[in-house]
This record gives C-alpha cells, structure tokens and sequence, in this order.
C-alpha cells in the first residue's frame, strides 16, 4: 500500500511538472516572429545584393571621371601651349 501510494504521488508529481503546451496566442505570436525575420532576412540579402550593384556602378563611375579630368588636363595643356604662343 505504501508502494503504491508512493508510486501514486510520483506519478502525480511527474505528471504535474511535464511540459505544457504553448497557449494559441503564444504560438501565433512564435509564428509571427518567425515570418518577420524570414522578411528582414530576405531583405537583407536584396539590400546586399543592391549594395553591390551600386558599389560596383560607383567604381566605373570613378574610372570614367578620372579620364575625364585626363581629358581635360590634356586639353587645357593644349590650350595653354597656343596660347602663349600666340601672346608672345
């Protein structure tokens, strides 16, 4: 008898410490969360993505201002060469 009251309590007490089930409001939440990060992470990866589009259009960008300003550099020494030709 005390063998099985003492298995009665311990089933009792087992049982009341197992694990519990998520509340619908708590879970909904969970899945929630989950589909706003999975949004913020393909964001992310799409910002990235633009990023370096954007970077490397900057960079040809850069390298077709410096040929311009050679351009210009070489015109102006053309033009300063005639010119004081001309004044003299």
């Amino acid at each position: 008898m005390k063998k099985l009251l003492a298995f009665l309590l311990l089933a009792i007490l087992i049982a009341g410490c197992g694990p519990k089930m998520a509340k619908k409001e708590t879970s909904d939440a969970l899945n929630e969360a989950r589909a706003a990060l999975q949004a913020a992470e393909a964001k992310i990866s799409e910002l990235e993505g633009e990023k370096s589009s954007l970077e490397s259009q900057k960079a040809q960008l850069q390298q077709e201002i410096d040929a311009l300003n050679k351009e210009i550099e070489a015109l102006q020494n053309k033009i300063d060469t005639r010119c004081k030709g001309r004044t003299k």
